[in-house]
């Protein structure tokens, strides 16, 4: 049916049939190159005898965005070691024909394990990581892996991945910077980071305010007719979906054609299928909203449909973002609980003796909240510095991963709680170094950039024009929400405050709809910034829709923590169209600090996916929201390894 649409797959990813465990092993080295914690017990679903057709490689030198000539039309080349991608050529105003100028999305494909002629084969699943302004080409390559365990099912359905860098992010052309050298954002990135919180300081709003208002004007003021700045919207985004469907049907249709050597007819939902293909899709946080928004204006091209972490539109269209902290200080007060819960030295920060969750808390408040008037200086080959600030950066990123981050957290806060910031450091210095010309290319610049979130954030958002004096009362209100990161979150507003330009066309609404399949929104209990009530409100306003909730802390649910029953449904639902109860809880299946609340069954396909989840989670981290955030700190590679 509606998915079995896209799909493009590298042929020497087929696999022969062999004894279970040892084909998964095989197939696991073979297919995935992404880090070594991904190669521990990762397996693909097993496949039936296939024969593996013999195709010359596609390219021979080392691929590279800008050796690809934009084109109307998918035309795949080997990249990144496993993957494909393709530059898609499309118009940067759909609506009002204020340009003839055009973009080049840059699409990053993961094939399917099987080819699209296979009767197994399910087409493409499209895929964003959020932000606004996160990149769907590297959070593919880090996270594909996680994703896939998610996805196909074996012996059942399989799927190519595909997602994009939005337009303005990464590899997409042209480019949204506000500065005209990665050097001169690097350095205001890091000025902006010494700043500190709003709290860190008396004269730290005042700084940051006007910070704001120099970058803000200062890019807006290049914003002319032509410019990518007034084309970002996320209308013109889902469009951009739109094409991508349409376009990898055809190619889907001309691949089948290829390998089967016109011997024999091509199955009917193999065929491109003009004006009808439907989508297939999975978004987190912001992506979410680029869902609804695609589902609002393309109510009849909604295939398999998935979104978690859901945003509230409304609140975002009007750039509150005050709905977001409903949950945050319960993603907390869990830290707390689970560090007492398994004590000293399991939690760093838990005592030898009696604990208790009120202790526990005390202690971290003490420790942050030593370091506002007196940093601590650490001595070493590289000097460096501990501040407020830093600390409230690091407890803000690890809300979003509490079974990946808890554990370092307390580690690091216990450090400073003896004087000892030496590990810390090391956690800082990816944040305070800037060398010429580094990073991999996994998606555009080797720093992310803050200038696409604003960008699409406010644009997408009615237009703001708040005094300093009451953008100061608005985020004492988000202080109190939360005091645990709602001045800080604040600033996306603020940044909008300061950002007046408007697009030729956005989409303000209604976002509801009689979709042609139901749409699957999925929650956290303790979503620090997309809490599940929004995935229980928003799936009433589409026709046929139903509410997944999950039972754990972090942000977004199939990121955040393994959870069997989570999982189960989505794969289902992937598979058959199949939607859970209305009112279905998922329990998880680990805990922060370790352990479970639930009977653990340890057969191969949990021990595979849960030692998976991981690269999902640090793939999220590291291309979603916070990426526009925390750009240095979403990519720390060395805090997750702790």
């Amino acid at each position: 049916m509606d998915h079995e649409k896209q799909d493009h797959e590298v042929v020497s990813e087929v696999r022969t049939t062999q004894q279970p465990r040892v084909a998964r092993a095989r197939r696991v080295l073979e297919y995935s190159a992404v880090a070594v914690l991904v190669w521990l017990g990762l397996s693909t679903p097993k496949l039936s005898n296939w024969s593996k057709p013999t195709i010359a490689p596609i390219e021979t030198k080392a691929f590279s965005w800008d050796n690809m000539v934009p084109k109307p039309t998918l035309d795949y080349v080997s990249c990144f070691d496993g993957y494909q991608c393709a530059r898609l050529e499309l118009p940067m105003d759909y609506w009002n024909a204020t340009t003839e100028a055009k973009i080049a999305l840059a699409v990053i494909r993961k094939p399917a394990v099987v080819p699209v002629t296979h009767p197994h084969y399910a087409g493409a699943i499209l895929t964003n990581p959020g932000g606004p302004g996160g990149s769907g080409v590297g959070f593919l390559q880090r996270g594909s892996a996680g994703l896939r365990a998610v996805i196909d099912s074996e012996d059942s359905k399989y799927f190519d991945l595909i997602s994009f860098d939005p337009r303005g992010v990464g590899a997409t052309t042209p480019g949204l910077h506000c500065f005209q050298s990665r050097s001169a954002d690097w350095a205001w990135q890091l000025r902006l980071l010494e700043e500190g919180w709003f709290e860190s300081s008396d004269a730290a709003l005042g700084r940051i305010w006007s910070m704001s208002d120099a970058r803000g004007r200062s890019c807006a003021q290049a914003a002319t007719d032509g410019d990518i700045r007034k084309y970002v919207t996320t209308a013109s985004v889902a469009t951009d979906m739109l094409q991508i469907v349409e376009r990898h049907a055809e190619w889907r249709e001309l691949e089948a054609r290829r390998l089967s050597c016109k011997s024999k007819p091509i199955a009917e939902h193999i065929k491109h299928h003009h004006g009808e293909e439907k989508i297939n899709y999975i978004g987190f946080s912001y992506g979410t909203y680029l869902g609804q928004t695609f589902a609002a204006m393309y109510p009849d091209r909604i295939g398999r449909f998935v979104v978690d972490g859901v945003v509230d539109v409304l609140d975002y269209r009007k750039v509150l973002w005050t709905a977001n902290l409903v949950d945050t200080e319960k993603d907390m007060d869990l830290f707390y609980y689970h560090c007492a819960r398994v004590g000293y030295p399991i939690c760093a920060l838990a005592s030898d003796g009696h604990n208790t969750a009120s202790a526990v808390k005390a202690r971290t408040l003490n420790i942050t909240q030593s370091l506002l008037h007196n940093p601590l200086p650490v001595v070493g080959s590289n000097a460096e510095v501990i501040t407020y600030s830093d600390v409230r950066n690091l407890i803000f990123l690890a809300l979003y991963s509490p079974t990946r981050l808890f554990a370092p957290m307390a580690k690091l806060l216990a450090d400073i709680g003896k004087g000892d910031g030496t590990v810390f450091a090391q956690v800082l210095r990816a944040a305070h170094t800037y060398e010429c010309g580094s990073g991999v290319e996994t998606g555009g610049a080797s720093i992310i950039s803050r200038d696409p979130l604003q960008a699409i954030a406010c644009t997408d958002g009615d237009p703001q024009s708040l005094s300093r004096a009451e953008f100061e009362e608005y985020s004492a209100d988000l202080a109190q929400r939360s005091p645990t990161i709602g001045s800080f979150w604040s600033s996306v507003r603020m940044n909008c405050i300061h950002y007046d330009v408007r697009a030729p066309h956005r989409f303000a609404g209604p976002w509801e709809g009689n979709t042609s399949n139901g749409i699957l929104f999925i929650g956290n209990t303790a979503d620090p910034v997309t809490p599940g009530i929004n995935a229980i409100n928003m799936a009433k306003t589409f026709e046929g829709a139903v509410a997944l909730i999950q039972d754990g802390p972090g942000h977004c649910a199939v990121a955040s923590t393994y959870s069997r029953c989570t999982v189960g449904i989505v794969r289902e639902y992937f598979a058959s169209g199949k939607l859970p109860p209305a009112g279905t809880v998922c329990p998880v299946d680990e805990l922060p600090f370790g352990g479970s609340d639930v009977p653990t069954i340890e057969d191969a396909a949990f021990v595979e996916a849960k030692a998976l989840q991981p690269s999902l989670a640090d793939a999220l981290l590291a291309y979603g929201g916070l990426s526009g955030m925390l750009p240095a700190w979403s990519t720390n590679d060395v805090l997750f390894a702790l």
